[in-house]
C-alpha cells in the first residue's frame, strides 16, 4: 500500500483550511459586528495561523520541486530561507497556539467554568450533570 506523499497531504490540508475560512466568514453572527470582529476569537486566529503555515509548507514543497537538479546558488539560498521561515513559524506560532487552543478547549470540556452552573438545576450548558444537581 502506497502512502500519500506529504506534498499532496499539505495541499489538501491547505485547501480544507481555506474552505473553512471562507465558510466561517460567510456566517453572520452578532459577535462579528462588535469591536474586534472575528479576530477576538482564539479559534479564528489559530485557523488563520495554521492556514498561513500550510501555505508556506506548500510553497516550500513547490520551490524544492522546481529547484531540484538546478545548480543555481541563488535559488538554493532562497529555498533555505523559505525552509527556515517555515520552521520558525511552526516553532513560534503554529504549534504553540494550536496546543494552547487544544488545551483550553479540553479543560473546558473536563471542568466547565463556574458560570455554567450559576442557575440552579440548569444542566443544559454543563458537561457535568452532577454540578447542576449540587445547587438544587
Amino acid at each position: 500500500m502506497a502512502l500519500i506523499p506529504c506534498q499532496v497531504l499539505r495541499v489538501a490540508i491547505l485547501l480544507s483550511y481555506c474552505s473553512i475560512l471562507c465558510n466561517y466568514k460567510a456566517i453572520e453572527m452578532p459577535s462579528h459586528q462588535t469591536y474586534g470582529g472575528s479576530w477576538k476569537f482564539l479559534t479564528f486566529i489559530d485557523l488563520v495561523i495554521q492556514a498561513v503555515f500550510f501555505g508556506i509548507c506548500v510553497l516550500t514543497d513547490l520551490s524544492s520541486l522546481l529547484t531540484r537538479g538546478s545548480g543555481n546558488q541563488e535559488q538554493e539560498r532562497q529555498l533555505k530561507k523559505l525552509i527556515s521561515l517555515r520552521d520558525w513559524m511552526l516553532a513560534v506560532l503554529a504549534f504553540p497556539v494550536g496546543i494552547l487552543l487544544s488545551l483550553h478547549e479540553t479543560c473546558h470540556q473536563i471542568s466547565p467554568p463556574p458560570w455554567y452552573i450559576l442557575v440552579p438545576g440548569d444542566t443544559l450548558g454543563c458537561s457535568r450533570p452532577e454540578a447542576g444537581l449540587l445547587l438544587n
